[in-house]
């Protein structure tokens, strides 16, 4: 099973399938596998030590970042993501990014951006839209609509432990006046906007 794979310069992990998002447009509902790999699908969760030990394969000079991020949300595995996120920091320079759903506070029931201090580098947000009727339309979190306002409080909780923070929306999913109203809301937090092109 794939537990890590390579997208561009960067390392992905791929922790879990599991996500509290059902989202229209993922990437999962196009084929087994992407960027490459023949499946991310897991035959089942890897344990932190097998994390750790696929990276024995790699000469890590190559490679810009390493990413959290796969066919799941990889804040599901909270404890494996720390355990992991420690072991190569403890071992390799490259900086660490963790791609989120930003519903870890809702996942956990509690304020687990502290956690992450000294760990990750960059958290990377999933925006997607300009307000929560939207979101919910097109993500479909098991949250519902409170999932919205949940992630922008996430953003805002990591601010004072994660060196960048960053919300990041799809260009083409978005009308001029939506993307207007996510620049707002990430001024408002705080938090850096990444505008990204949609990849077919």
């Amino acid at each position: 099973m794939t537990i890590t794979y390579i997208v561009k310069n960067n390392i992905y992990i791929n922790l879990t399938n599991r996500c509290t998002n059902r989202c229209t447009f993922c990437i999962r509902n196009n084929g087994e596998g992407a960027y490459g790999s023949d499946s991310l699908w897991l035959e089942r969760e890897p344990t932190a030590r097998e994390v750790i030990d696929d990276f024995h394969k790699y000469d890590m000079t190559k490679y810009d970042e390493i990413v959290f991020c796969g066919y799941g949300e990889p804040t599901m595995r909270l404890e494996v993501l720390l355990e992991v996120a420690a072991a190569l920091k403890q071992k390799y320079s490259n900086p660490l990014r963790l791609n989120t759903n930003g519903q870890a506070n809702l996942i956990h029931k509690k304020n687990v951006a502290p956690l992450l201090e000294n760990l990750i580098d960059t958290v990377s947000i999933s925006l997607n839209s300009a307000d929560a009727d939207s979101y919910h339309s097109i993500c479909r979190s098991v949250y519902g609509k409170q999932a919205f306002e949940a992630l922008i409080e996430f953003g805002k909780a990591c601010l004072p432990y994660i060196k960048n923070v960053v919300f990041s929306v799809v260009r083409q999913t978005l009308s001029e006046q939506e993307l207007e109203t996510c620049k707002r809301i990430a001024e408002n937090t705080g938090v850096t906007l990444r505008i990204r092109e949609l990849v077919e």
